[in-house]
């Protein structure tokens, strides 16, 4: 069982290749299949598993880490 708060997890991940996508999730870059776009703003990050979650992140910063990697 993991005790740690998820920023603090966070700082211990390479920024270049885990990005947190809500305030509950940080995902392997290499991992997204795709974007979804939703409704109201909101988006979906798809992953090659076929799990999908919402994102609080803008997309715009989302694609410019996938663009970078």
């Amino acid at each position: 069982l993991l005790r740690e708060t998820m920023s603090s997890l966070e700082s211990h991940l390479p920024p270049r290749q885990f990005l947190r996508i809500s305030r509950s999730v940080i995902v392997n870059i290499d991992q997204i299949q795709e974007l979804q776009p939703m409704f109201k703003g909101e988006n979906l990050v798809v992953l090659k598993n076929g799990k999908s979650y919402p994102t609080t992140r803008a997309i715009r910063e989302i694609q410019q880490k996938l663009e970078f990697r």
